[in-house]
């Protein structure tokens, strides 16, 4: 398992579902309640290889300011944004990153996270 993804989900249960998941890939999953501890941990480690952020969360970020800030610090390390409420078209985002909505079946979080892995 060389490949670390940071998970920043806002809601508790899916966001163990989603970590319980991706253990069949494998990869290492750091998890994140807020967009705020996501950029702690990114300032603290160059390990992370795929960040997979809900776009909708509370608090002083929501998930598409994380990843502008991604972007403009670390303009080579993928995100994949997701939500329920929101559609973004690919030629919004940077080349490496991506948008699936919810919901979304396993099939297409694990095609889409292992695209996006190292």
């Amino acid at each position: 398992m060389s490949s670390t993804l940071l998970l920043v989900e806002d809601d508790a249960t899916l966001r163990m579902l989603i970590a319980d998941a991706l253990s069949m890939i494998p990869v290492k999953v750091v998890e994140c309640d807020c967009a705020d501890d996501a950029l702690i941990v990114l300032e603290g480690t160059s390990l992370i290889n795929l960040v997979l952020t809900d776009i909708r969360m509370p608090g002083h970020l929501d998930g598409l300011e994380l990843a502008n800030l991604i972007w403009a610090r670390w303009p080579d390390l993928p995100v994949i944004l997701t939500s329920g409420h929101c559609v973004l078209k690919s030629e919004q985002l940077p080349s490496c990153s991506t948008f699936i909505a919810k919901p979304w079946s396993l099939d297409i979080l694990f095609e889409t996270v292992t695209k996006r892995l190292p």
